[in-house]
């Protein structure tokens, strides 16, 4: 019967599996806990982190369920054995459905990745109905095709990400290739390739491997940042903070010029000073507060969003003080560059509370106070 006669050898086993499933189980919880803290900016792309979720999720229940099949074996538990394989085959189906969305159709065909999808559903039909038997293994190639495509779209993400999300892309695929590397170890312990103690030296080494995927998974995910359209930086152009009841610029930041340098090395001099055009652009921003009251006849109508000839100035309003306008010049408007913007408004506010309540009593050269903040431009920037 189930777990009764077990040896120490299969005790041992089990219970440095366990290792791997805790982690897994955590990992799985934590890129969906990630997902929900930034859900409210509305970014589509975050849903990557559903997909991860599920993959792992299942996966790790899937080997569990197969682990104790084969630990303690029995008649009672080929339907552990079922049930194992069948969340295993389910976790391409479970990335994939998470991000066949319109917003990864630039590096995804979506009628292809839902071909994919279906046919992933027949290896998992016929090792319900079948079992482990021939059949099912002639099936498999549906799912490894699932899986093939996983790889390909994971590469090209990395292909087209850069900064911070690029570099967690990359461990992303850096732990999950890891993690992937201990299935030739599964499989040479499940055919018996070898006998104790060289079956058992193999099988701790796979589970080993696969621990350290987690494990590099798990830090990767750790706080993981907003992901925006792959476009986004290309659309920005300037950025303004500016003083409506003074009718005075705080802060310019050219962001074309900040990118174009933002490899570059540190000691290289860049001047990202306002030209004589970008002051009368900043010029032109300013009184908006005053032109729509006056306009519509009341003094607390806010605007969003004006069209500037070829681009858009998109606005955001201070909360103390509230006459403090931030306005990002770009050329199309994108859920992400809100998002941005909206970081850059409440950073920017952080960081010069204290100034910008006392601002109107400053006599010195206010730009200069605030110029700090084209390093953590940069920042935000390289994400």
């Amino acid at each position: 019967m189930l777990l009764l006669d077990v040896g120490p050898a299969e005790e041992s086993q089990f219970l440095f599996y366990l290792l791997p499933v805790t982690i897994g189980i955590q990992l799985a919880i934590y890129f969906v806990y990630q997902y929900y803290k930034i859900q409210d900016v509305n970014l589509k792309l975050n849903r990557i982190l559903l997909s991860f979720g599920a993959f792992t999720f299942l996966m790790v229940f899937g080997a569990l369920f197969i682990n104790v099949q084969r630990l303690f074996g029995g008649t009672e538990t080929d339907i552990f054995n079922r049930i194992g394989w069948a969340c295993a085959l389910c976790s391409p189906i479970g990335f994939l459905s998470f991000i066949t969305i319109e917003e990864f159709s630039s590096i995804m065909n979506l009628k292809l990745v839902k071909t994919i999808i279906a046919l992933g559903f027949t290896p998992i039909i016929v090792v319900l109905v079948f079992g482990a038997s021939r059949i099912f293994l002639g099936s498999l190639p549906f799912a490894v095709l699932g899986a093939y495509y996983i790889l390909g779209f994971q590469i090209k993400l990395i292909r087209r990400t850069m900064g911070n999300i690029h570099k967690r892309f990359l461990q992303f695929f850096t732990g999950e290739l890891i993690s992937l590397a201990s299935i030739p170890f599964a499989v040479i312990v499940g055919l018996g390739v070898f006998e104790s103690p060289l079956r058992e030296i193999v099988y701790f080494f796979g589970v080993g491997l696969l621990t350290t995927g987690f494990i590099i998974l798990f830090i990767s995910a750790y706080d993981f940042p907003p992901f925006y359209e792959f476009e986004w930086k290309e659309n920005l152009l300037k950025f303004f903070v500016v003083n409506q009841k003074k009718n005075t610029c705080l802060y310019y930041c050219n962001i074309e010029e900040i990118l174009r340098y933002l490899d570059a090395p540190l000691d290289l001099k860049v001047d990202y000073s306002q030209t004589p055009g970008d002051k009368m652009f900043s010029g032109g921003i300013l009184g908006i507060e005053s032109i729509i009251s006056n306009v519509t006849g009341t003094k607390d109508t806010k605007i969003n969003e004006m069209r500037q000839e070829d681009s858009l100035i998109l606005l955001e309003y201070g909360t103390n003080p509230s006459y403090i306008t931030y306005a990002l010049v770009v050329k199309k408007d994108l859920k992400s560059i809100r998002h941005f913007l909206q970081s850059l408004t409440r950073v920017f506010e952080l960081l010069f509370r204290e100034v910008l309540l006392n601002v109107d009593n400053l006599k010195e050269d206010i730009e200069r106070i605030f110029v700090g903040f084209d390093g953590y431009m940069k920042d935000f920037l390289k994400r």
